[in-house]
């Protein structure tokens, strides 16, 4: 059995909107479960949600071209956004000190 073909350009939209989305729900479960060790850090993580799923939203939308690069620059923004608070988070937060304190033995 052969693998579907993606070639029908109605759908790639779709696709699109879908693979924002799961990257939307992947921060979420990142930011749920650093929660439980980093509370600043998981709550920044979540509060990125909203817009990696917005960004998403404004990716699929199919329009003219003048829109379209209009998009892709408001999505390049909110990328670029995303990316300076989760360094900002590494940078603020402290770290272990030592490997044995992020990875405890069991045994």
């Amino acid at each position: 059995m052969t693998a579907p073909q993606h070639d029908d350009p109605g759908l790639a939209g779709e696709r699109t909107r879908l693979a924002w989305a799961r990257t939307a729900i992947a921060f979420g479960a990142v930011g749920a479960a650093l929660l439980k060790r980093e509370l600043e850090v998981g709550l920044v993580t979540l509060a990125v949600v909203p817009l990696v799923f917005a960004a998403g939203r404004l990716a699929a939308r199919s329009s003219s071209p003048r829109q379209r690069s209009r998009r892709l620059l408001a999505v390049m923004i909110t990328i670029t956004a995303v990316a300076v608070l989760a360094l900002i988070a590494a940078l603020l937060v402290p770290g272990p000190e030592s490997l044995d304190q992020l990875l405890p033995r069991h045994g």
